[in-house]
């Protein structure tokens, strides 16, 4: 009886360490409403300011989610989180990832 509340024990963690890649689309459309956000920004520091509030809300789920992420989504979530920084910085407004 003991070996087999041992198995379900060990069954049940390694069940909880392989969590399912998050869903893409959602994610990828999320980096991408907010790159645009960024994006018509420009230089409007204020514009910029509540944009990168926005970001700094939602960047750690976001980026760890988006870190489980493989093969194109991973490329397109990737493109989407390098838009939002290349437009903050030319704006003017650095985002920063920690």
């Amino acid at each position: 009886m003991k070996k087999i509340i041992l198995l379900v024990a060990l069954l049940g963690c390694d069940a909880k360490k392989k969590q399912p890649p998050p869903a893409a689309g959602p994610l990828i459309n999320v980096a991408h409403v907010l790159a645009e956000k960024v994006c018509a920004c420009s230089t409007d520091k204020d514009c910029l300011h509540g944009a990168r509030d926005e970001w700094d809300a939602q960047k750690e789920q976001l980026l760890g989610n988006g870190a489980r992420l493989v093969g194109d989504d991973k490329t397109k979530f990737d493109a989407e989180i390098a838009r939002i920084h290349m437009c903050g910085d030319g704006g003017g407004l650095t985002f920063w990832d920690h």
